[in-house]
């Protein structure tokens, strides 16, 4: 892949090979194959990945800093990357980041990511898994558009917009669950999805927007906050389950996904299931 900087010098910092170089007023550093930038003291920005691995494992630090932000274009047209793992500790994804990263299959929003910019993930043709678990309010331009090969995705409770041409050309899209939080979407954030189903609560504004642009809407069934299984209980079980998810070992169905926040604070993790065992315990009301 060709790179977007010039090199001026190399320099060894302890046992480690670490390259600096310098574009305008901006520095950066390369390590173990990563392009970085310094946001500050202690965080840093991924600017670029110039490995040929399959199989992209972004650290959540390099040489003590933490890694916060995927930059602007980190990952544009890279076309050996196939599933893409962020760590918790980003939390913002720059516009265009993943652009024409024609055979990405996977790619996780993390839990702490509260921003995803402008066509982050826009022409990633192949791009079929996007588990979405950050705290995101909107949905911006282009963020998914003409991913011709997602067909489902389940956005999180936080998200209060969808906007324009988001998942625009997304010809496989079948499925596209929307939260409550939901009260705007751009009269083009689906063009031309032709296989696309809404799913969302009745009478919620995710309704209305498919009523009003002829697309077929399923009502979620509502279920009690925290019964994750469905079963019209709330048990131990449905606190495993939800660290089940968080560990990755069980998907979850957009209706689980739903009720599974218990605690209310827009972030489906372990503090859900232990407040559920608490409440259960008698020790939480």
């Amino acid at each position: 892949m060709v790179k977007k900087f010039t090199l001026i010098f190399i320099s060894a910092i302890t046992l480690f090979s670490i390259a600096t170089f310098q574009t305008f007023a901006e520095t950066y550093f390369v390590y173990d194959h990563f392009t970085f930038s310094k946001n500050g003291t202690d965080t840093i920005s991924i600017a670029e990945y110039d490995n040929y691995d399959k199989d992209m494992v972004v650290p959540s630090s390099i040489l003590g800093d933490t890694v916060t932000a995927i930059s602007f274009g980190a990952f544009m047209d890279n076309t050996f990357i196939e599933t893409a793992l962020l760590p918790d500790t980003v939390t913002s994804i720059g516009a265009s980041a993943f652009n024409r990263a024609y055979n990405l299959v996977s790619i996780n929003v993390p839990v702490n990511c509260e921003f995803v910019d402008e066509g982050a993930f826009q022409n990633c043709t192949s791009l079929n898994t996007v588990d979405i678990q950050g705290q995101l309010t909107a949905i911006n331009n282009q963020t998914f558009y003409n991913c011709t090969s997602l067909e489902v995705i389940t956005l999180p409770s936080t998200v209060e917009t969808i906007n324009n041409f988001a998942f625009s050309d997304c010809t496989s899209l079948k499925s596209v669950t929307i939260p409550k939080a939901t009260t705007s979407i751009a009269s083009n954030a689906f063009l031309n999805c032709p296989n696309l189903t809404i799913y969302g609560y009745a009478d919620s504004y995710a309704q209305q927007y498919a009523e009003e642009n002829n697309i077929p809407f399923e009502a979620i069934k509502e279920y009690e906050l925290g019964d994750v299984d469905l079963d019209g209980n709330l048990n131990v079980m449905d606190a495993t389950l939800i660290q089940r998810y968080c560990a990755s070992i069980d998907t979850l169905s957009a209706e689980a996904l739903a009720v599974a926040d218990f605690n209310g604070d827009g972030v489906i993790n372990v503090i859900d299931a232990t407040a559920i065992q608490m409440m259960l315990a008698g020790l939480a009301s």
